[in-house]
């Protein structure tokens, strides 16, 4: 009898001392534009990009302006790989392959000196509305210039000596969504790549017209960009809202049970001992759940405990498991069901691969968004795993 009055003093000391545990509200994600905003890099493998162009192109300057302009247009291609280091700033290598005719003067007349040359660029591109807007996976429309340094080489076996040369590139690329790896792009540039047939500086002997010029090359094409890798960007919460909020819910739960503990009286009379019976127990786990941040199925190093709890209790008890993934309602149903899908076989992939669970004891499910598992709404974004 002393014991238990002991026992119910101390709960009763403890939860005077207690500070109470409030919910901490969670900053909301994607409130400010993306220069405000710190994201993860993800893998090496993610946010790649390849676009495939083609269009027309002209040389500019000198004689060349003497031609119409639609006269002297033709074929140009290119061709580039690329990575977004953030929503608003990439890098890619850009190569160029094109007819860049050239037309001088010879008295009255206007010849044509057909040639064309190939170039390797390395650009810097800046997307400015994804950097001063709010981060927008589906955004349909961007402004990106660029600006970059490179080579190019013209073929032309007549003068070897203005073969190579160093070039600079700058230009304007509009963007438009068609999906989520897909977009149709238009692109102006400008490449001066001092390909100029200015001879009075060439060390020939036979310069046989001063007057052509090439330098200036300017082109417009359009094409298709493709993403290759992860697509979205996460941005980067300081700490696990959700977590606090889930273990400060914990707290005030405990501390509702010792309330109701202290009502109860201090003594009790005693109960005649009953002689055990022996039963029959069947081993449960109780549900576990896994949180996602949104519009994610990529597990959180700090969700990885609950996974190792899991995989140490199926191979303790041999017991299988089901593993359902949910979203919650932000977003087109369809969608919803895909992303809980994903997350449903990301955290089944973990446990088979990184914790030794059997595949054999997990079955998956999905079901899509939902608001009935728990009144805080991001805390649905998540994958709950009971004994099957």
């Amino acid at each position: 009898m002393k014991v238990k009055f002991f026992l119910i003093s101390l709960l009763l000391g403890v939860t005077t001392l207690t500070l109470s545990a409030q919910e901490t509200a969670a900053p909301q994600a994607g409130t400010k534009p993306v220069y405000k905003t710190t994201f993860e890099h993800g893998t090496a493998a993610d946010h790649w990009f390849l676009t495939l162009q083609g269009g027309v192109g002209a040389q500019f300057i000198s004689c060349n302006d003497a031609k119409p302009f639609m006269d002297r247009l033709q074929m140009s291609y290119s061709l580039s790989l690329g990575k977004y280091h953030t929503p608003s700033f990439a890098t890619r290598l850009n190569l160029v392959g094109a007819q860049a005719h050239t037309y001088y003067k010879v008295g009255d007349e206007l010849k044509n000196y057909e040639t064309s040359f190939v170039g390797a660029h390395y650009d810097f591109m800046f997307d400015i509305v994804n950097h001063f807007s709010r981060y927008n996976a589906k955004r349909v429309f961007h402004i990106i210039p660029f600006a970059g340094v490179g080579y190019n080489m013209k073929f032309n076996k007549a003068f070897e000596d203005l073969h190579h040369t160093a070039a600079i590139d700058a230009g304007l690329q509009l963007q438009f969504r068609l999906g989520r790896r897909a977009d149709l792009v238009i692109e102006g540039k400008a490449i001066y790549n001092n390909f100029n047939f200015d001879y009075s500086n060439c060390p020939k002997a036979k310069v046989w017209n001063p007057n052509a010029y090439n330098g200036l090359y300017g082109a417009l094409t359009a094409g298709l960009n493709f993403r290759m890798g992860g697509v979205e960007w996460t941005e980067v919460v300081p700490m696990d809202y959700n977590l606090i909020n889930d273990l400060n819910s914990q707290i005030s739960s405990l501390r509702a049970e010792n309330a109701e503990l202290s009502k109860r009286p201090v003594s009790c009379p005693e109960c005649p001992e009953l002689a055990a019976q022996p039963a029959k127990t069947t081993e449960v786990m109780s549900d576990k759940t896994i949180l996602f941040k949104f519009d994610s199925s990529r597990i959180d190093k700090n969700q990885m405990i609950t996974l190792y709890n899991v995989s140490e209790y199926v191979k303790a008890h041999n017991t299988p498991i089901l593993v359902i993934g949910y979203t919650d309602t932000t977003g087109n149903a369809q969608y919803n069901l895909g992303l809980s899908e994903r997350r449903a076989k990301a955290v089944a992939k973990a446990l088979v691969n990184d914790f030794g669970v059997s595949a054999d004891m997990i079955t998956t499910q999905w079901e899509g968004a939902t608001d009935k598992l728990f009144d805080t709404k991001a805390w649905n974004r998540v994958v709950i795993i009971r004994s099957k």
